[in-house]
């Protein structure tokens, strides 16, 4: 037994420092990064598609922050479901301050996810007006540079899809809040893990027109559930590289995140990868394990020492793991700024491992996913069976 705890204890402590230094990488990456496009006309002609719904406090900012980017005629399209909700009603106010936004209205999805559905009807509403679609979310604080950063891999020929990422900022001590942006810290870092396991995520995703239309990228969206697990599941096979560029890296701010809320978030994240890239997804219950294991079994060894149950040397291995476990997660805590007591970080990483569990375990016998009040049925490769709203 207490093998097993050693094995997958020096598994754990092994990837989270590790992956700290990946995150040291990153860092220094999105410091470094160089355009390496001098004069404006080699820019491509770029289309920045935001497909929104729902409402967000900080939605207005966010896009504020993506219509005031520095790219040379960058055309701004948003596109929302129906032209009477509220993230219409937001653009139609932006579009005083910003004539050059587009407003499309997609009408409601069918057979396919609705950000997708959004997503094509940004990409129709361009049509060969651009050279290369910037997909991007509509909740995030964009850098000024970001779309330069996000593009200049394609631009370059170094890629036909490139991808950012997002960091959150937490505003508060909350477990829930901690726990939240640890997890979207560990996400990030596994994209930087290797080449292997980089894939575009659909917040902030470059793709060349050429590249659209090779891979069939429209008529993917237009029956898969989600955009970039679909687009990951299926460019590996055809030897499709994703490029990752650290300083493509959107901000977040998160301050009193709801447990439900945190809670739909992981399921879609785990949920995606079960339909549209099932081995990744096998191996992610792999990790699950070498999460969660550990520190459960420490808090059973501490506990059976105090009652006289586990012997002096459990106790003493299971301290040595604490600390292991606390120097790692330290780490982390100045990769991401934050000067939080290490105790609060510990108590978020054993809530992220059991919320991980708690998701994967449901994950297994799951049919669909529930995506801003949409049930959508799903089968293999993430395509849409059915919908129910």
């Amino acid at each position: 037994m207490w093998e097993i705890f050693l094995v997958l204890a020096a598994l754990q402590c092994g990837l989270l420092i590790w992956l700290g230094k990946v995150g040291e990488r990153l860092a220094r990456e999105e410091k470094a990064a160089i355009f390496g496009l001098a004069n404006e006309g080699d820019w491509p002609r770029a289309a920045l598609i935001i497909p929104a719904a729902g409402t967000h406090p900080r939605m207005e900012e966010a896009l504020e922050s993506l219509l005031e980017q520095d790219y040379p005629q960058l055309l701004p399209v948003m596109v929302t479901a129906t032209d009477g909700e509220p993230s219409a009603r937001l653009v139609r106010e932006l579009q005083n301050r910003y004539p050059a936004l587009r407003h499309v209205v997609a009408g409601e999805a069918r057979g396919c996810g609705q950000k997708n559905h959004n997503s094509l009807a940004g990409v129709a509403a361009v049509g060969e007006a651009a050279e290369v679609y910037v997909f991007c979310d509509s909740t995030h604080i964009a850098a000024p540079d970001f779309v330069r950063r996000l593009v200049a891999p394609v631009a370059r020929g170094e890629a036909e899809f490139s991808t950012g990422y997002h960091q959150v900022t937490p505003r508060d001590s909350g477990p829930v809040t901690l726990a939240y942006a640890l997890c979207v810290q560990l996400m990030r870092y596994l994209q930087g893990l290797a080449r292997q396991f980089t894939q575009p995520w659909g917040g902030a995703m470059c793709i060349s027109r050429a590249a659209f239309e090779r891979h069939q990228v429209r008529e993917l969206w237009a029956g898969n559930v989600v955009d970039d697990c679909a687009l990951a599941g299926v460019l590996p096979a055809r030897g499709v590289t994703v490029k990752l560029c650290p300083g493509a890296l959107l901000r977040t701010e998160a301050a009193g995140h709801r447990l439900d809320i945190w809670r739909a978030w992981m399921d879609r994240q785990v949920l995606f990868l079960k339909f549209c890239v099932p081995s990744q997804w096998r191996l992610l219950g792999g990790l699950c394990a070498v999460m969660a294991l550990p520190p459960l079994m420490a808090v059973l060894s501490l506990l059976g020492g105090l009652t006289g149950l586990a012997s002096t040397g459990s106790v003493a291995v299971a301290f040595l793991y604490l600390i292991a476990l606390a120097a790692a997660m330290g780490h982390w805590r100045e990769l991401a700024g934050n000067r939080l007591p290490i105790w609060r970080w510990m108590t978020a990483f054993a809530l992220s491992a059991g919320m991980f569990v708690w998701v994967y375990a449901r994950s297994i016998r799951a049919r669909g996913i529930l995506w801003h009040g949409i049930w959508y049925e799903v089968g293999e490769g993430g395509r849409v069976r059915g919908m129910r709203r």
